[in-house]
């Protein structure tokens, strides 16, 4: 299962860099991670790995989740987080986060080798899902780099999709505009029964258009409202 994983975080990667599969993230600038974890010796092997790896990642260290701010969340590029912390457990800090700064990427980096939690992981938005014992510093800068990377990508989606939003907003406007001139002249048509039994036909027609347009709009919030809930308890 957690081959799985990095295959469909290699997937997601090859879209960041063009399809290539040994493409570097892209960007290679200087990159700051609040690193939350526990344990001080595994804190220290992995900013001492992400220094040999030469990747340039710096690492704000939290040992608790209440030691995560807001502030201190709007001074990083991403989040390394750990499952098993003293004042949470499971996915509660990962939930933590995601409310805190719901644009920060989030790589969650634990001991637990567990398919089942790597899958609800990535449901709730985390961007990767590695296990300590099977990620070298390699490994673990080049997923934060294509975390960044993603979550860029995926702000910049977001905001077309909400360009796209308006403007069907703005359509469906201006077809009421052009209902109403309608109107108007299908009252000043009456004496001529066939021009505005016409101009009915077309107004019956433009309801329905109107109608189609805004199921689609609730179709699609309601369809990214369902993505975002918590996965089903095993």
């Amino acid at each position: 299962m957690v081959d799985m994983f990095r295959a469909q975080g290699t997937h997601f990667a090859d879209a960041a860099t063009g399809g290539t599969p040994d493409a570097e993230p892209a960007g290679n600038g200087r990159i700051r991670i609040l690193l939350l974890e526990d344990s001080r010796a595994d804190a220290r092997m992995t900013e001492e790995a992400l220094v040999e790896s030469g990747g340039r990642i710096e690492c704000d260290i939290a040992a608790t989740l209440r030691e995560v701010s807001i502030d201190r969340l709007a001074n990083v590029d991403c989040a390394v987080i750990d499952l098993g912390l003293p004042d949470a457990s499971g996915l509660q800090a990962l939930r933590r986060l995601r409310d805190l700064a719901p644009t920060l990427p989030i790589v969650v980096l634990t001991g637990l080798d567990d398919g089942a939690t790597g899958l609800s992981a990535l449901r709730l938005g985390a961007q990767d899902y590695l296990v300590k014992q099977h990620a070298d510093g390699y490994a673990i800068s080049r997923a934060i780099r294509f975390a960044v990377e993603r979550k860029r990508l995926q702000l910049a989606l977001d905001h077309q999709a909400l360009h796209d939003l308006d403007l069907h907003d703005d359509v469906i406007q201006r077809l009421f505009a052009l209902g109403l001139a309608m109107q108007t002249t299908q009252r000043s048509s009456m004496e001529q029964p066939a021009v505005a039994g016409r101009i009915g036909d077309h107004m019956n027609d433009l309801q329905q258009v109107v109608q189609k347009i805004r199921s689609t709009l609730e179709d699609r919030t309601s369809g990214s409202d369902s993505e975002d809930e918590d996965p089903p308890a095993h």
